[in-house]
């Protein structure tokens, strides 16, 4: 069982070492009581030991990117422990909102007090980040287990391959009522800014403005999409023709046997019911 200490450290055993050590001083100068969870790979396992922290817990240090803090979100959304970030994964696609340095991050995980903020729900996951259906979902899928420093490159590699393979399957999406059933390449539902190592897939979502950022691609040639994606490193796509943008509280997606991924972590496949939870996380915002 866990000892009785004030703050959790999560991060995975292959990689963060130096960032552990040096977090780990930190604590022990700042007289912090704390004990450090390293994680197996295997969600639900993984899941399931966080949560027998709960009891007594006041903050969790995440030491990794978004797949560490998808798990540890999904542990402790909705509850009174405060979640703070140290981003040193691979991609770190939620914490490049905020353009702070790396000793900026450890400061504020920290001193710095937590706010709430939103988080999204897909079925029966949630995710701080990026959610999607389709393209992006497989090429998750594709790189899932391929870690490490070539991570980034293989992603391109394959979300590459896959704008010539993907077949943009006919995608039934409901929003209020409204109903749209079309060819995509993709549909992304967005509280962070930022996705698939840097793409500025949704300029305008703010993880505090109780509303989630949808933004749909259209069936198009290998070289159209390619020219969206690139775009999207700018946050310039949403001008194109194939795009389409909205603000959403809730959304679902009817086709069946369409891939899910969330903040980075390949989940099943659609049908999926999305929704907006404000104000679901204890978060250390840096400032």
């Amino acid at each position: 069982m866990p000892t009785c200490s004030s703050w959790l450290v999560v991060y995975h055993p292959s990689y963060q070492k130096k960032a552990l050590d040096q977090l780990e001083k930190c604590l022990q100068q700042a007289a912090i009581g704390y004990s450090c969870l390293a994680t197996s790979g295997d969600f639900a396992r993984d899941l399931k030991r966080l949560k027998a922290f709960s009891n007594d817990l006041t903050r969790v240090v995440v030491l990794g990117g978004d797949g560490t803090l998808h798990l540890v979100v999904n542990a402790f959304a909705y509850t009174a422990v405060e979640v703070a970030l140290i981003p040193c994964g691979s991609g770190n696609d939620f914490a490049r909102q905020w353009r702070v340095s790396q000793a900026h991050w450890l400061a504020t995980a920290l001193r710095a007090p937590a706010q709430r903020i939103d988080l999204g729900l897909i079925n029966d996951r949630y995710f701080i980040n990026v959610a999607g259906v389709g393209y992006d979902a497989e090429v998750v899928r594709a790189t899932q287990n391929k870690k490490g420093r070539l991570a980034r490159w293989r992603y391109s590699w394959e979300g590459l391959k896959h704008l010539y393979t993907y077949s943009n399957p006919q995608v039934r999406v409901e929003i209020d009522s409204k109903v749209t059933n079309q060819r995509q390449l993709m549909c992304c539902f967005a509280n962070g800014q930022f996705f698939g190592g840097g793409m500025k897939v949704a300029p305008d979502a703010n993880v505090t403005s109780g509303a989630l950022s949808y933004l749909s691609v259209a069936q198009g040639a290998p070289l159209r999409q390619a020219v969206a994606l690139l775009l999207s490193y700018i946050g310039a796509h949403t001008r194109l023709a194939q795009i389409t943008t909205a603000v959403i509280k809730r959304c679902e997606v009817t086709t069946v046997g369409l891939g899910i991924e969330a903040d980075g972590e390949y989940l099943g496949t659609t049908p999926a019911v999305i929704s907006c939870q404000a104000d679901a996380l204890l978060f250390v915002v840096p400032r």
